[in-house]
């Protein structure tokens, strides 16, 4: 079935496509258990059901086995140059992003945290420094006022799956090659961690929501504090018009609806993560 693939990744969503366009050989992962296997899928489970060879990331790493296609996705940590080296077609990373900006880890949450329009898709060749390589082919992904983490991700596993068809056509031609990525263009932001969801209710309403919007569920969510519990946001609107002199940071209800006043506008919260609005007493 045309070129051999090994995928170096623990999740699992192209590996549907990989399988059905190629012939995967191998998968270099390790397990994931609870909310991350349930929501993005498990490259390890996969392999198990479809009886493909499960390859410990360590040994690859070290010794790598020649193949046609290495295809990298979600694999946090570099490829050395060895493992690049190795294929005798390419070695391709599939990256959520519109390289050469958002590089790093959690390009999506990153890009609806920072007001971005639109985001997208990156297949790129591996070189020795992490999302550098030459640009193969990208494509764009709308980000809507209303699209959550998740809405977005999901929308880039399509178009990413979209672009694996179009290499692997284009490399039986031969047609591999790509661009140099505009390094003046770059931007890079690093890993998230669960304390960045904290709400600073001086931000504007618009950037408050954009950061709940980026961090709903599997993420660990936007936060704040209040009557000395920790109240996850999993859905909210920014709300024009409220109350002269309400308070910054405190919730109140106005006709039924909870709102926060921000330092512009207020946040209107829809709903928490495993609590009730009627949980928060004024």
């Amino acid at each position: 079935m045309g070129f051999e693939t090994i995928f170096i990744g623990n999740e699992s969503p192209f590996l549907e496509v990989l399988s059905d366009i190629s012939r995967v050989s191998g998968i270099v992962c390790e397990p994931i258990r609870g909310t991350s296997k349930k929501v993005f899928g498990s490259s390890y489970q996969f392999a198990k059901e479809r009886k493909i060879e499960i390859i410990s990331p360590s040994s690859f790493l070290k010794k790598p086995r020649p193949t046609d296609i290495i295809v990298v996705s979600g694999f946090s940590k570099l490829i050395p140059g060895r493992v690049i080296k190795s294929s005798r077609v390419a070695t391709i990373n599939i990256h959520q992003s519109l390289l050469p900006a958002y590089k790093g880890r959690h390009p999506l949450n990153w890009a609806i945290i920072k007001g971005e329009n639109f985001t997208g898709v990156t297949l790129h060749h591996l070189n020795k420094n992490f999302d550098e390589g030459n640009i193969i082919l990208q494509k764009k992904v709308k980000i809507s006022e209303k699209d959550n983490i998740m809405d977005i991700y999901w929308k880039t596993v399509i178009k990413g799956t979209e672009l694996l068809c179009a290499f692997y056509k284009n490399a039986k031609r031969g047609n591999i090659g790509g661009f140099r990525q505009n390094q003046k263009l770059a931007t890079y932001y690093p890993p998230r961690k669960p304390r960045d969801g904290k709400i600073d209710w001086n931000e504007t309403a618009v950037n408050i929501n954009n950061l709940v919007r980026a961090l709903t569920y599997p993420y660990p969510g936007a936060y704040f504090y209040f009557q000395k519990k920790k109240w996850v946001i999993e859905e909210a609107q920014v709300f024009r018009n409220g109350p002269a002199g309400s308070r910054v940071g405190k919730p109140f209800f106005l006709r039924g609806a909870c709102l926060v006043k921000t330092g512009s506008d207020f946040i209107k919260i829809n709903r928490f993560r495993n609590k009730n609005l009627k949980d928060i007493k004024n």
